[in-house]
């Protein structure tokens, strides 16, 4: 169990990355910047980013004021399927804005309709990894198949999925199937778009452990091994979200938790990695 904001997970080729991050996703401009250097100064050390959010250059500007050495900053971009015929393009555009010579994480953002463009872009990105541009190659919102295909084609799991999941989408069997696998999930979206910090029971289990929803919902995936990376602009809740390092869930809050999810999918929030995008 990670011990502190900082403290690192093994991913299954012996790289180490921190094992809670702060994400990126629709901010930009001045109120960015602060997020990301509030968020350095106050521990967090995997930035989370994408191609697609437009604001490498922004993150890149606030780590390299954020006064924290390089070498201690995971920094994780992702490129979007479009760009899966130029892959070391998207690659070398992302390194540019962020003004990096290396990343630390770099994902296919979505797996995209076309399997064999998929398969192309990663086996070129693996070169990439080979030339020192990439520490970590993973994936973000592939469902078991498309998982299995790239097995099946490499011969090896990718080391992260970043998947949506929260309590009222769990995506259990996905994570069960990573996690059998070794693929490590990064939780996006952790607190539901903040839908379900009104929900009765997180509010009850707040108030009796003396904490905020939010930190009920990110110690929810703490405790089952998921990696968040929660998202805001605002300082104080920069730092509420980092605070989730001195209290524990019982493994029955954490299964009460886990009776909020919605069947059939009623609970995602994104598009569907079947169907997106076209």
């Amino acid at each position: 169990m990670l011990e502190s904001i900082s403290s690192a997970v093994t991913l299954n080729d012996g790289t180490k990355m921190p094992g809670f991050g702060f994400g990126c996703y629709k901010a930009s401009g001045p109120e960015l910047a602060l997020a990301v250097r509030e968020a350095v100064g106050c521990g967090y050390r995997y930035v989370d980013t994408a191609a697609y959010y437009h604001n490498e250059d922004t993150v890149g500007e606030a780590l390299r004021h954020s006064g924290l050495a390089r070498e201690k900053l995971f920094v994780l971009s992702k490129i979007w399927p479009t760009d899966f015929d130029e892959p070391a393009r998207a690659l070398d555009t992302s390194l540019r804005l962020l003004g990096l010579d290396y990343l630390d994480g770099y994902l296919l953002h979505w797996p995209g309709l076309d399997s064999a463009r998929r398969l192309r872009a990663f086996e070129q990105l693996l070169r990439q990894k080979e030339a020192g541009k990439i520490r970590v190659l993973g994936v973000s919102n592939f469902l078991e198949e498309q998982l299995s295909e790239l097995h099946d084609v490499f011969g090896f799991w990718p080391v992260v999925n970043q998947i949506e999941v929260h309590p009222l989408f769990t995506q259990a069997g996905l994570c069960r199937f990573c996690a059998q696998c070794g693929i490590q999930v990064i939780s996006w979206s952790p607190l539901g778009r903040g839908r379900e910090m009104e929900n009765a029971l997180v509010r009850e289990l707040a108030a009796d452990l003396g904490r905020t929803p939010a930190q009920i919902l990110l110690r929810w995936h703490l405790e089952k091994g998921l990696l968040p990376i929660p998202k805001s602009v605002h300082a104080e809740r920069v730092r509420e979200n980092a605070a989730v390092f001195d209290f524990r869930l019982t493994p029955e809050q954490v299964a009460a938790l886990d009776g909020l999810r919605l069947p059939d999918g009623q609970g995602r929030m994104g598009p569907d990695p079947l169907a997106y995008p076209r």
